[in-house]
């Protein structure tokens, strides 16, 4: 077995286990009794969607990939900022 054959056995097997560790978050989502549940099972299934792309990346071998994960990570973490504030604001007041 040679190193690239492990490298995309393992590729593999990593996206399978996110696909179904998708399933987690989304019930959270449907089910999540209160707006930050929620929010928190969002920002879980966007990272794992980013985790889901980066490995298609290294499994494609395709650059313009990381470009992607770089700036849908970017988007992820300002959107987290804005809706706690918004929460926070909403809890103050």
């Amino acid at each position: 077995m040679s190193s690239t054959d492990f490298l995309d056995i393992s590729v593999r097997i990593a996206m399978l286990i996110m696909t179904v560790s998708l399933l987690f978050p989304f019930y959270r989502l449907y089910k999540g009794p209160t707006l930050p549940d929620r929010v928190v099972a969002l920002d879980q299934i966007a990272a794992i969607v980013i985790g889901l792309i980066f490995c298609d990346a290294i499994a494609e071998g395709d650059d313009m990939l990381l470009d992607v994960v770089i700036i849908v990570s970017f988007v992820l973490v300002f959107g987290s900022v804005i809706i706690a504030h918004y929460l926070y604001k909403k809890e103050t007041t």
